[in-house]
């Protein structure tokens, strides 16, 4: 059995091959429908001897299905200076800005709660004082510079047969507590099972708790994969994990056409947001897919994504979910150009407590460059056009931009520090806020 591609990809989580690396990998396990690039474009030089005997171990777990576990993850470290408060939102006293909505919604607010985010995670610095809502602010910094341990990551993996891979993925999150109670918490993104049931190992099935389908930014949803820090304004419709089942295969010399398909309880919204319904309220279930065309000449991807569903918690099926969007990813050595543009409604329930969608539309477009071997730039330009309600009790407004600019540094080939700066904006009617946000990030694999 040809195993060497599947064994690479466990290798990648031993050995704490960073991240450009991972996220690249065209592997079964990967759950990444990217070329696999020479390790310069990564910016790193590796241990060759060691990536040797890891494969080769790797390669005879997968062959001989031996019940042995591989361990890998990482510890992700920051610091970050908050503008303001450290929260994204004003509320909109008197409907001043907006007097159209003064007699439709008791509380107005008007930004993006999740703009001012301080690590790959989305956490916020501060969710701010918003009235008659109680939320779990798990950053909770009230506008103070602060160190913070981001996360730290565990990751399982062992060969069920010499066709079947599983992986599990723990986060644990220190935070503060309060009344006596402790604010650590954990949560498990990944619990999943892989089957390549054709010798081409071509195709994947997954059952469990699995990364989305749905454009390309859950490629690099952690941080020892993603390049920069801060996941992109639109990252909170599509990067959360969801339970299900799953299909991705791929058609054609070199791979050219991908195809990916999905049946999950609910969207691929993240949990923080308002609409995350791990364990289904209804009886429907949300369909998803993706597909994608790789101009190999040219080294670059163009995908489509769709998904709909019975509203996230819900507990009927009468008002659908849905989003849809495009994306584009080229690589050319060093360089790597990625974006996407996505749109969306849902209907809310408000006697069911369930919030209403009018994402409008969203975008992001992304630059990454290693300058040498250990240093790189990042740029990214986006905006979010959304309205969000709950009944008649509150609204939120956002139409706002954000320029990131972030720098990578890699120190050894298992520890990468990186920093960025995020100038969030606002546009069409809503005031300036201060939001801007200065935060690091030191992640070191294991």
């Amino acid at each position: 059995m040809r195993s060497v591609v599947l064994a690479t990809v466990l290798l990648a989580g031993a050995a704490g091959i960073p991240a450009r690396v991972r996220a690249q990998g065209d592997a079964p396990g990967s759950d990444s429908d990217s070329e696999v690039n020479d390790d310069t474009s990564a910016g790193v030089v590796l241990d060759n001897a060691a990536f040797e005997q890891r494969l080769a171990q790797s390669e005879a777990l997968v062959r001989n299905s031996q019940p042995t576990v591989q361990v890998s993850g990482y510890v992700d470290f920051g610091y970050f200076v908050p503008q303001g408060n450290g929260s994204g939102y004003v509320e909109d006293f008197g409907h001043v800005y907006f007097p159209q909505y003064g007699g439709q919604f008791g509380w107005v607010f008007l930004g993006d709660i999740l703009a001012p985010a301080v690590n790959t995670r989305g956490e916020v610095a501060d969710l701010g004082p918003a009235p008659g809502v109680t939320r779990f602010d798990s950053v909770n910094s009230r506008g103070a510079p602060s160190f913070i341990l981001n996360e730290v990551n565990l990751v399982l993996r062992s060969a069920l047969t010499p066709t079947a891979l599983i992986t599990a993925s723990v986060n644990f999150t220190p935070r503060t507590g309060s009344d006596f109670a402790l604010g650590d918490s954990f949560d498990v993104d990944i619990a999943q099972v892989e089957w390549l049931p054709t010798d081409s190992q071509r195709t994947s099935i997954f059952v469990g708790k699995m990364d989305p389908v749905f454009g390309i930014e859950y490629r690099d949803r952690k941080s020892d994969r993603r390049f920069g820090i801060t996941p992109s304004l639109i990252s909170r419709y599509t990067t959360g994990t969801a339970l299900g089942l799953k299909l991705r295969t791929k058609f054609g010399s070199g791979d050219w056409l991908v195809l990916a398909i999905a049946l999950t309880n609910g969207s691929n919204t993240t949990e923080q947001f308002h609409f995350y319904d791990e364990i289904d309220s209804n009886a429907g279930k949300t369909a998803s897919g993706r597909l994608a065309i790789r101009l190999l000449p040219l080294a670059i991807e163009i995908g489509a994504s769709g998904s709909a569903g019975p509203q996230d918690r819900a507990t009927d099926t009468q008002h659908l979910m849905w989003f849809y969007g495009f994306d584009l990813m080229g690589h050319w050595g060093p360089v790597e150009l990625k974006g996407q543009w996505m749109t969306g409604h849902a209907d809310g329930e408000a006697a069911q407590g369930v919030y209403g969608l009018d994402l409008h539309q969203g975008a992001y477009l992304e630059l990454d460059a290693m300058l040498t071997s250990s240093v790189g730039i990042l740029g990214r330009g986006e905006f979010r056009d959304a309205f969000v309600w709950l009944g008649d009790q509150r609204a939120y407004v956002t139409k706002v931009w954000r320029a990131t600019m972030g720098v990578r540094c890699v120190l050894t080939p298992r520890a990468v520090f990186k920093a960025e700066y995020l100038l969030n904006g606002e546009y069409d009617g809503i005031p300036p806020i201060a939001d801007n946000v200065f935060t690091t990030s030191l992640v070191m694999g294991f």
